[in-house]
């Protein structure tokens, strides 16, 4: 994945809530991330695992909701399912993400997932088409998560003729848990771009692609 040379509006800025150095962490804090634990064998757990062997310190997203343990547990736990329980496949699950974080230009999102996304199978350069308007190239079932992600953000609702689409692709609990991940999602996006997160070290020069449609 190729990244920008002008990748962020906050370039050079100090965050607005400092991630929390791991020595500042209170016993609360440890206890509140414990929901986002990956299930065994999955290919989130295997993110992690290479993570630690690389980096032996939380992500910034962590470090941040440190400061906040009743929040983070409640967040987290609601979290927990849209990533590891959703009735949605983990491609459909990544795109959803993907998009969300380009939409809302929320860079730390996009290039933490990323790495999330090949993990269940995206390429490279399919990562890097979810950071364009157009949804040409897709897939039928890529298209559809996409177009609904972009109603949603564009329209604040899905229209009947999305919804009609979605209903035949999808069961009634798939929709609610795409609905409810595209909101999580959102939610995060906005926050990492108020709280003007920093890429995590390991992250550095990455983003999103050289030449996105802005």
């Amino acid at each position: 994945m190729s990244s920008s040379a002008d990748n962020t509006d906050n370039l050079g800025r100090r965050p607005r809530i400092a991630p929390l150095e791991l020595p500042e962490w209170t016993t609360e804090s440890f206890a509140a991330m414990e929901p986002m634990r990956p299930p065994a064998g999955s290919a989130y757990d295997k993110r992690k695992t290479d993570r630690k062997q690389q980096v032996r310190r939380p992500n910034n997203a962590l470090s941040v909701l440190a400061h906040y343990p009743e929040l983070a547990e409640a967040f987290l736990s609601f979290n927990r399912h849209l990533l590891y329980f959703n009735t949605l496949p983990g491609r459909a699950i990544e795109l959803v993400v993907l998009r969300v974080a380009w939409l809302r230009r929320s860079e730390y999102e996009w290039v933490q997932h990323s790495a999330a996304a090949i993990e269940v199978g995206l390429t490279a350069e399919e990562v890097d088409r979810t950071a364009a308007g157009s949804i040409e190239g897709w897939a039928a079932e890529d298209a559809l998560v996409l177009r609904a992600v972009d109603e949603l953000h564009h329209n604040h609702r899905w229209s009947d003729a999305i919804w009609n689409e979605l209903a035949e692709a999808y069961d009634t609990r798939q929709i609610m848990d795409l609905l409810f991940t595209v909101g999580a999602y959102d939610t995060l996006a906005v926050a990492f771009n108020c709280f003007d997160l920093p890429l995590d070290p390991e992250l550095e020069g990455k983003g999103f692609p050289a030449d996105p449609e802005r």
